[in-house]
């Protein structure tokens, strides 16, 4: 009883987040899409340029905001979001607000008024081709070597047994070594698996700590997600070096946001 009251909260609560309803026409939304006045006049004022569409398998997509005057359209990305979900005309579309430029996005189909399955089961491999994500300022590259160290390919990986909870909210911690620091940050696998959609890879994640925040780049393979774009400025941005112990909290996982904090020898 305690697992459905904690469900039946969280639907209570995201049914009352701001959200509108908009019908898909294959001409007027082919390259763009207006948002409802009404809902700008009352959440346009904190809308950022740069937002995600969240799909309801975990698959992120970046879109743009053009603002003219009064008007909001959904501009540069949405194209490339329409193709990868496959959106076709009459379709009704959900569009919820669920943080600050994260919209949650469902589909009903225009005959029976019920998402497909589809949705749910597939997850968007290349839902981030096309899109300007590479317009994003990135100064560093990861890329693997065939043979990883014993450090890196540590049983560690492959379970979140070392996970935290701080704040009520999942954490990993690894402390920086020699071979860490100068490579990649590795994200745990099955920390990944139990608490984060695997298709939010596609868009990678957000590191913020007192000093700002770092959007970086992700890298999955069979055992492995890795930062592949970011972490070499994050380090250094945060005067990081071996021998710091970093605390990953997880504050949002759909925008796959952590909060990191750090204990200093």
């Amino acid at each position: 009883m305690q697992g459905f009251s904690s469900n039946l909260n969280f639907v209570q609560e995201y049914q009352r987040l701001p959200a509108f309803m908009k019908v898909f026409h294959r001409e007027r939304c082919k390259d763009d899409m207006r948002l409802p006045d009404d809902f700008v006049g009352i959440h346009g004022q904190n809308m950022p340029f740069d937002c995600r569409l969240v799909w309801p398998n975990g698959g992120r997509h970046l879109v743009r905001i053009l603002k003219l005057e009064d008007r909001f359209f959904f501009s540069t990305g949405w194209r490339q979001f329409v193709g990868a979900t496959g959106v076709v005309h009459g379709d009704h579309l959900i569009f919820t607000l669920v943080d600050v430029g994260i919209f949650t996005v469902k589909r009903f189909n225009r005959g029976t008024l019920c998402p497909p399955p589809g949705d749910v089961d597939g997850v968007v491999e290349d839902a981030m081709e096309g899109s300007y994500a590479s317009d994003i300022d990135t100064s560093d590259d990861y890329v693997p070597s065939e043979i990883e160290s014993e450090s890196m390919m540590d049983d560690d990986y492959v379970d979140d047994s070392r996970a935290l909870t701080i704040d009520g909210l999942p954490t990993f911690v690894f402390t920086l070594t020699a071979t860490n620091i100068n490579r990649s940050l590795e994200i745990p696998y099955g920390f990944w698996q139990r608490h984060i959609p695997m298709g939010a890879i596609q868009a990678g994640v957000y590191l913020e700590t007192e000093r700002g925040t770092w959007l970086c780049e992700l890298r999955q393979n069979s055992t492995s997600i890795r930062v592949k774009r970011g972490w070499h400025r994050f380090k250094n941005d945060n005067n990081l070096t071996e021998g710091v112990r970093c605390h990953f909290k997880l504050v949002d996982a759909l925008a796959v946001q952590f909060q990191v904090l750090f204990d200093r020898v």
